[in-house]
């Protein structure tokens, strides 16, 4: 199996056989969904946690890739697909599931009007992107819940995404810590948000890492008051704002506020009217990867951020947690800070090196060298040539099998079996 065109979705049979209406389809760029017999498309709400399709690849031994924003994969066998389509040019998405026999959950959009407009415009009007990372700031991170409508449909209630003035995501937690280099300041923000069109499993994992009781956690995340808490400990300061990858975080922070302008006083409305200074870590690791780039100094690599600490030797026990991530950033941005200042180390043309490890009994006839290879002469001891004979005689010094094998970068059962040959035939002769 050979598909080299983009998957748009595939269908994956039930697991123990049950008719089609039990069947899950990906669909890139939507939720799960599982199919009923008419081949309408429900939202599967069990896995609303792991948010949207992203790819759907086929790997190496034919088994089909399936990606999603949440961070959580799938793979699954050929066997256990029973349908599934690539792009095709000028075909929309629901065109294309449409001639596959399914139709796409009824997304309810709701406009943007004028006024929403205007309070989107009214919050952080002029951001300044930093370059440097500033002597003090405050960085921030948030995590995401899908935004869902519920219907009935027949008997049972059903959630359908939606987009709310134009979003499809909102804001389920937001984490800010404030620093001046590695010094911790007394700028400490922990807040989860709740929201009616929120999946019940996002609420369940609020509940689950609060460990707070339900009425308290109703209390406790109100948008409006977390909001307002946020604007009076966090932007009051005037803090340059850390991101990692701030496209998600900044875009959809705004919007929050603007959804809840309204309930702002005046002079919390002003803050948020006020120039906002960012910074955005993940472009700053490519300002560091791209310093070496002779030819490409704007390439931009999109690298997660967990990821990058791995390769730092820094280790996010918690990841996706709003909070961990804020103190990850923090920490991935000052050691790559460091990798910034310090002078590398510029290559130089390869030389031959001097063999350490050698026997100097049986030698080799020298190899005439082109002009660019040739070295200073050095006395350097013979090497040997890897014959069965060579073999026998090192044996009989008492070096192992595994030490010649190591000697002459083979493996050991191959000086094992020369040895044995090369043994047997002088016995014969």
């Amino acid at each position: 199996m050979m598909v080299t065109a983009k998957i748009v979705f595939a269908e994956r049979r039930a697991l123990d056989k049950l008719p089609q209406e039990n069947h899950f389809v990906y669909i890139v760029d939507y939720p799960i969904c599982q199919v009923d017999r008419s081949g309408q498309l429900l939202v599967a709400k069990n896995y609303a946690s792991w948010g949207e399709i992203t790819q759907i690849t086929i790997d190496t031994r034919q088994r089909f890739v399936i990606n999603s924003t949440s961070g959580h994969s799938l793979t699954l066998g050929p066997k256990k697909i029973v349908n599934y389509d690539t792009d095709v040019a000028d075909m929309s998405v629901t065109a294309l599931l449409k001639t596959n026999g399914y139709r796409l959950p009824v997304t309810t959009a709701q406009p943007l009007t004028d006024e929403f407009k205007a309070q989107l415009a009214a919050v952080f009007p002029t951001v300044k992107t930093l370059t440097e990372i500033p002597e003090k700031y405050a960085v921030i991170d948030c995590e995401f819940g899908i935004l869902f409508r519920t219907q009935r449909q027949g008997d049972s209630t059903v959630q359908r995404r939606a987009t709310f003035y134009g979003e499809k995501a909102g804001i389920f937690q937001l984490a800010v810590l404030g620093y001046a280099g590695n010094q911790a300041l007394d700028l400490f923000f922990n807040r989860y948000l709740d929201n009616p069109n929120f999946s019940a499993e996002i609420k369940l994992r609020g509940l689950k890492e609060t460990q707070l009781t339900l009425a308290e956690y109703d209390r406790q995340t109100d948008p409006v008051t977390v909001l307002k808490a946020f604007i009076h400990e966090v932007l009051a300061r005037q803090l340059p704002l850390v991101f990692w990858d701030k496209s998600n975080d900044l875009r959809l922070l705004r919007h929050t506020l603007a959804v809840n302008f309204d309930a702002f006083s005046a002079a919390e409305q002003a803050l948020l009217n006020m120039k906002l200074a960012v910074f955005d870590g993940s472009i700053y690791t490519n300002q560091v990867i791209n310093r070496s780039n002779h030819r490409k100094k704007d390439t931009h690599h999109y690298l997660p951020l967990n990821g990058v600490a791995g390769l730092l030797n820094i280790f996010n026990p918690h990841q996706h947690n709003a909070l961990w991530d804020a103190q990850t950033t923090h920490c991935v941005v000052n050691a790559l800070a460091k990798i910034q200042q310090t002078e590398p180390l510029v290559l130089t043309r390869p030389q031959a090196g001097i063999r350490l490890d050698s026997v100097s009994d049986v030698g080799v006839e020298d190899v005439p060298q082109s002009a660019d290879d040739q070295q200073p002469m050095v006395s350097q001891p013979k090497m040997l040539v890897p014959t069965p004979a060579i073999f026998c005689q090192l044996r009989a010094t008492g070096k192992t099998y595994r030490e010649i094998a190591q000697q002459f970068g083979v493996s050991t059962s191959t000086v094992w079996r020369a040895v044995k040959r090369q043994t047997k035939s002088a016995i014969t002769n």
